[in-house]
């Protein structure tokens, strides 16, 4: 046998046997996952906007504080402001400000993208089955989730989100956009 037959040979039963050791992971089991994490009052962020009609990316920072029912935004840099996702609406609240809201009955593709966000967050992947396709890769130690709306129509400008992680912890979400635009949120970093 040649050299290079056996290191085919070689790599071929590796490449076997590691896929074989790290079974791919189900929705359900990953869901089982990030509801075992246990609950943080507050979760650091930075975030990071990307767009073609930005000159530059545009960094922010602050902390994340979720539950089932609603996510709040407290942004920190590079200046404050607070969002909050509930079930109906969103709140925005910049420094010294009225608040401002989005009705979601108004704006259906802001709801699907804040109603994903609220309930990965709260770690209920499940629940967003009825309205994303979920496409996992990787294992239990490290993974990755795409969910695709199941309608173009109601995502809006939305294309897909991204999440990685490893374990029971939730660690990047990128949201893109069908505009070439990307939000990368980067938690506990």
């Amino acid at each position: 046998m040649s050299r290079i037959g056996r290191l085919l040979g070689v790599g071929l039963s590796l490449a076997w046997s590691i896929a074989g050791a790290a079974e791919a992971l189900t929705v359900a089991e990953l869901d089982r996952l990030l509801r075992a994490a246990p609950p943080a009052a507050a979760v650091p962020f930075e975030e990071r906007r990307e767009s073609p009609w930005l000159a530059a990316p545009v960094e922010s920072r602050g902390t994340l504080h979720a539950r089932p029912d609603r996510l709040e935004k407290r942004v920190t840099a590079p200046r404050e402001e607070t969002w909050r996702l509930l079930a109906d609406r969103m709140e925005w609240v910049g420094a010294g400000g009225a608040p401002k809201q989005i009705l979601f009955r108004d704006a259906p593709a802001v709801g699907l993208l804040a109603d994903a966000l609220r309930r990965v967050l709260a770690g209920e992947l499940l629940a967003l089955e009825s309205t994303f396709r979920i496409e996992l890769r990787g294992d239990a130690q490290d993974w990755t989730a795409q969910l695709q709306p199941r309608s173009a129509e109601a995502a809006g400008p939305l294309d897909h989100l991204e999440l990685r992680g490893r374990g029971a912890r939730l660690q990047t979400i990128v949201v893109v956009e069908r505009r070439g635009e990307r939000t990368i949120t980067r938690l506990d970093p």
